[in-house]
């Protein structure tokens, strides 16, 4: 097991893209963080430093590319044959692709956390502290931790859904178009779900509603909304991830190669 994720960390670290969209990632950061040093009035410095200058945004799109193909490429380029010739177990070979993806989500959101601070430091010295309150109970910086550490589970929650859904394609490209265009469908259902979770509550426990998880941390009044606690919007959020993660493990051992 050791040896397939070291395998999967390594054409990470080889493949342009890792670069090339952690580049792309700092330069989004930077260009919002210009807007809003030039114009805080359109864009609050503190909120926008709280969301790593929209840096999670696009975290959740270059994963779920990355998400999408690693299982598809496998099919798509034949490679998955040498990894059974090898007397690799399926279910070895699934794992090890998930904990690549759980580092490698890891990786993006330390990368913004810590470029989100230097930004400060560079745009924001005098405009703000990290040490002041943010709403009515955290300071600016406890509140960006939090928002990174809830949304991390959000990105996963979304993650084991694309996981499932990249084993039902043997191309790369189709893997990747449907989980970015689901991605986007899941939000806007998920906006228009609240207002038929007021008529019909029993659907605050679909996992769309689970998706308001990171938003809910920041600002607990949600909770009208959404009718759940942040801790079982939590609890469901993580108990969804696994159901969405066995059922992708049992068909990728039931797929043909």
């Amino acid at each position: 097991m050791v040896t397939l994720v070291r395998q999967e960390i390594f054409k990470l670290v080889h493949k342009k893209s890792t670069w090339a969209t952690s580049i792309i990632l700092l330069v989004i950061m930077t260009i919002f963080a210009v807007i809003s040093r030039n114009h805080p009035n359109t864009i609050d410095p503190k909120t926008i430093f709280v969301s790593l200058f929209t840096g999670f945004d696009w975290i959740v799109l270059f994963m779920i590319a990355a998400a999408s193909s690693i299982i598809s490429m496998e099919f798509q380029y034949g490679t998955i044959k040498e990894l059974l010739y090898r007397k690799y177990y399926r279910g070895e070979i699934l794992v090890s692709k998930w904990l690549a993806m759980v580092l490698y989500s890891i990786y993006f959101i330390a990368l913004a956390f810590v470029y989100s601070l230097i930004l400060k430091l560079i745009l924001f010295n005098g405009t703000f502290q990290l040490s002041e309150t943010y709403g009515n109970k955290h300071s600016i910086l406890v509140t960006a931790l939090y928002t990174s550490l809830s949304g991390f589970v959000a990105l996963w929650l979304v993650l084991s859904l694309v996981l499932l859904l990249a084993n039902l394609f043997k191309s790369s490209a189709a893997a990747i178009s449907v989980g970015i265009i689901g991605y986007f469908a899941i939000n806007v259902i998920s906006s228009m779900l609240i207002i038929a979770i007021k008529k019909w509550t029993w659907l605050k426990w679909n996992p769309l509603n689970m998706m308001n998880y990171p938003n809910q941390v920041i600002s607990p009044s949600l909770k009208h909304m959404t009718l759940l606690s942040t801790n079982e919007l939590l609890i469901g959020s993580l108990v969804y991830m696994v159901i969405f993660l066995g059922i992708s493990y049992s068909v990728f051992k039931r797929r043909n190669v």
